[in-house]
């Protein structure tokens, strides 16, 4: 079934989602279009999970009316008709849902992708720019899972579309998130991580 629909030249919505709730991997809708995604590895995978429990224990613990979200959860970009998926995600305001679905949602505030091989220059350019025509979108933070390495891009200004740029590179740093106010360790970010743990990368 999956197959099928992937190798169709065009297919609806609804055919999207009925293959996606039967699919064993995950696939993002690109108008018209069922793109696979790459599987994720271990240290991907640990990134993310360490992502999601750092910032809702933080939010949690502020009692702050943010909602953190994981790799489970679409993002609908209407105006170019695509469904894609984040590595995690924070929504600063109530959640918008698309369609009356609660997988999918229209209002992320703050985006994080965990960068590899295969995705990096999508994640950096195409994705980034559909993620930039959401209202709601204000910082995106890009996350390598061979070294530590964080870059964080964080819209300044609405009127001009200004983004201030950071970066952080030693395990016992932090990178500012400035859509939340919290500053994120290095080190919660890579606990665990294979052949990452405690070291800082030395290029």
């Amino acid at each position: 079934m999956v197959d099928t629909l992937i190798q169709k030249k065009r297919y609806s919505l609804e055919e999207y989602f009925a293959m996606e709730e039967k699919a064993a991997e995950k696939h993002e809708y690109h108008n018209g279009k069922i793109i696979p995604m790459a599987g994720g590895s271990i240290p991907h995978n640990k990134i993310a999970v360490n992502l999601t429990r750092t910032l809702d224990n933080w939010i949690e613990e502020n009692k702050l009316p943010f909602v953190v979200l994981n790799s489970d959860t679409k993002i609908r970009i209407e105006k170019y008709n695509r469904s894609v998926y984040p590595d995690a995600l924070v929504v600063c305001e109530k959640v918008e849902y698309w369609g009356g679905r609660t997988d999918i949602i229209l209002n992320p505030t703050l985006i994080f992708e965990v960068l590899s091989d295969s995705t990096e220059e999508h994640d950096r350019g195409s994705k980034f720019s559909l993620y930039r025509l959401l209202p709601s979108f204000k910082e995106y933070v890009l996350i390598d899972q061979y070294k530590p390495w964080v870059d964080s891009y964080f819209k300044r200004s609405e009127e001009e579309g200004l983004w201030k740029i950071s970066s952080a590179m030693e395990m016992d740093t932090s990178i500012r998130l400035h859509t939340v106010g919290f500053d994120l360790p290095l080190s919660k970010i890579y606990w665990q991580v294979p052949e990452l743990q405690g070291e800082a990368w030395e290029g």
